[in-house]
């Protein structure tokens, strides 16, 4: 059955790819009417806004380049006025736009793929550093078995669970967040990346009642707190060689006075894996489990 909707190319925008996205959307136009199909294109530039919600368009064809057609903006302000669009998806979008992130997902799959070096450059892609690289620098330490279960308390915006679960396809990730919002906006990521790994829950952390391999957050707490809340929700088999079961803690700054009860801590440091400034002080802390308190007593 024929569609017979009305249709926007979406062409040119601001990005430093405008001329191809022109180029791209000469052959699409050509292409639609060849094919018999009515559109309407719009440049992506200045009041475009407006003419897409007023005009009552079916469905948008992305004939955008780079910055704002292929990272994710445009597919959320579409999704926002409520147009269907051509190509990936918000989160499938703003992820394949990140180099660093994909390359690590092919070298993890084992997918051939050249070796590659990141060179600085200064304000570029602060997400890409600041929270996907941040949370897959636990892989550079860990590796977790297949069928491992994974606990991320405090996920906020889905990180480090995520972008983990992307790299460990067949290990079980639950992420909590006492915060609905954020809970909201983690599975509208996990729908729309089709992640079957991951389950996200708006729950406080004492209330878990699950147990896991591991436990993994982003500084959350201080760890004293921390392990007051999830320190008996670790499973009592170990299935992990190289570490037994326990938290890992994405830190920063000086860990001193804050480990200073614990035994057994380790702490990696990462700008002994990355270069980039925002990594000098931060540290990936592991606590096993079972860990000793001020009275050397054992915690389960």
């Amino acid at each position: 059955m024929k569609f017979n909707g009305k249709i926007a190319v979406l062409k040119g925008g601001f990005s430093d790819e405008r001329a191809i996205s022109l180029k791209t959307s000469e052959n699409v136009e050509q292409a639609l009417k060849e094919l018999g199909f009515k559109y309407t294109s719009i440049d992506c530039k200045d009041d475009f806004i407006e003419k897409l919600i007023s005009s009552n368009f079916d469905l948008c064809f992305n004939a955008l380049h780079g910055e704002f057609g292929e990272d994710g903006q445009i597919q959320a302000l579409l999704e926002e006025i409520g147009i269907k669009y051509t190509h990936s998806g918000i989160s499938s979008s703003i992820l394949a736009m990140n180099k660093v992130f994909s390359k690590e997902i092919f070298i993890r799959n084992n997918v051939p793929t050249p070796k590659y070096k990141m060179l600085d450059k200064e304000d570029i892609n602060e997400i890409e550093t600041r929270h996907l690289i941040h949370s897959l620098s636990i892989s550079k330490i860990f590796s977790f078995n297949e069928n491992s279960n994974i606990l991320d308390v405090g996920t906020g915006g889905g990180f480090p669970g995520i972008p983990l679960a992307i790299m460990f396809p067949n290990v079980n990730f639950h992420l909590t967040d006492s915060i609905g919002k954020k809970i909201k906006v983690v599975n509208a990521i996990i729908k729309d990346l089709d992640l079957k790994n991951v389950y996200a829950e708006q729950i406080r952390s004492e209330n878990v009642t699950n147990n896991y391999d591991f436990i993994v957050n982003r500084a959350v707490t201080n760890m004293t707190n921390l392990l007051s809340l999830i320190g008996n929700k670790f499973s009592k088999t170990n299935n992990h060689s190289s570490f037994k079961n326990g938290i890992i803690s994405l830190k920063g700054g000086d860990l001193k006075n804050e480990l200073s009860s614990f035994h057994n801590v380790e702490i990696f440091e990462l700008n002994n894996f990355f270069k980039e400034l925002f990594f000098e002080t931060k540290k990936i802390v592991y606590v096993p489990n079972p860990y000793m308190d001020t009275d050397n007593q054992q915690v389960d």
